[in-house]
């Protein structure tokens, strides 16, 4: 048996289970509701308590709230297609958004208006 192996059975088992910073902060009372209570404030005083919990909740309450729909956020379609051209095919609007994307991507050009493409084809015929 080597030195190592001698030590390993020499030495008694025994297991130390260290506590984890979101473990403590779980232990916490739970704070009483009140009507004027600041979530930045709170963190901001905890910051040494809890480091870590405090970058995370610092990243998390950074996100600005919006009241916008996530489906009008993060669609372009509503900006593209007004009423007055709503008759176009649905695949063909996506097809002039995809096609404009590239273009003004290849260019470095900022897209402004959803239809400029369509109207410069327009022109051309």
């Amino acid at each position: 048996m080597s030195r190592f192996d001698q030590y390993i059975t020499d030495v008694p088992s025994t297991t130390f289970h260290v506590k984890t910073e979101l473990e403590y902060y779980l232990e916490e009372p739970v704070i009483p509701r009140v009507e004027n209570f600041d979530i930045l404030t709170w963190w901001k005083v905890n910051a040494s308590k809890y480091p870590t919990l405090h970058c995370i909740a610092r990243d998390i309450l950074a996100i600005p709230v919006s009241t916008v729909a996530s489906e009008s956020a993060f669609s372009t379609g509503g900006r593209c297609v007004s009423p007055h051209r709503s008759k176009l095919h649905p695949k063909i609007v996506e097809a002039l958004m995809c096609a404009q994307r590239t273009l003004a991507i290849g260019s470095g050009e900022e897209i402004k208006d959803g239809m400029e493409l369509w109207q410069l084809e327009v022109e051309r015929q």
